[in-house]
Parts: C-alpha cells; structure tokens; sequence
C-alpha cells in the first residue's frame, strides 16, 4: 500500500514520462534520456514495487508481456542511441537545468 508521499512520487515520475515523450517528439534526446534517467534514479532510490516499475520502464521478459511502459523502451532505446552518434554519452545537466526540470514537471 502506498502512503500519499509515494503516490504523488509515483504520480510525478508519470509525468516524467509525458515529458520525456515531449522532449523525445521534439528530437531532444539528451534532455529526454535525462528526463528518463531521472525517473529510473528515483524509482530505484524508491525502492518501487516490481509491478510499477514494469508500468514506468515496460517488462524486460517480452516472452511474458510486450508492456513497454510509459517511458517506451523502443523510444528510450532510439533516443540512447542518437545521444551515441551526437558524441553523447551521459546525457549531463547542471544543478541549475535539473531543479528547473523537477519544477516544471
């Protein structure tokens, strides 16, 4: 069961994940796969339950399930692969950039 601090936390990384598909929309895969890899820092730092990490992230056994989640494994793989070929390979953002990014969200 879920407290109410964790629900808006859960509440929040959804959010996350319509930003992430605006940014990815737009063609800003660093700022996407930033969005993204904020989400999968909190949810680990969470401890989230298996079943909404499959609901946020997809399910990694596609034998069982072809649930790709909010944040669409085939996007965040795409967009992981552009930050590669733009020299990119941790999508890095100040302070500054990644307070702004959880206000907005």
């Amino acid at each position: 069961m879920l407290c109410r601090d964790e629900a808006e936390v859960i509440e929040k990384l959804c959010s996350l994940g319509d930003k992430f598909d605006s940014l990815y929309q737009q063609k800003k895969y660093p700022q996407a796969m930033h969005t993204y890899f904020s989400a999968v820092t909190v949810a680990v730092f969470m401890e989230t339950e298996e079943d909404v990490l499959h609901y946020l992230f997809g399910n990694p056994d596609t034998k069982i399930t072809d649930e790709k989640g909010i944040f669409n494994k085939d996007k965040v793989s795409k967009a992981h692969l552009e930050c590669i070929k733009q020299g990119i390979s941790y999508p890095f953002v100040g302070t500054t950039e990644m307070l702004q990014a959880l206000i907005e969200a």
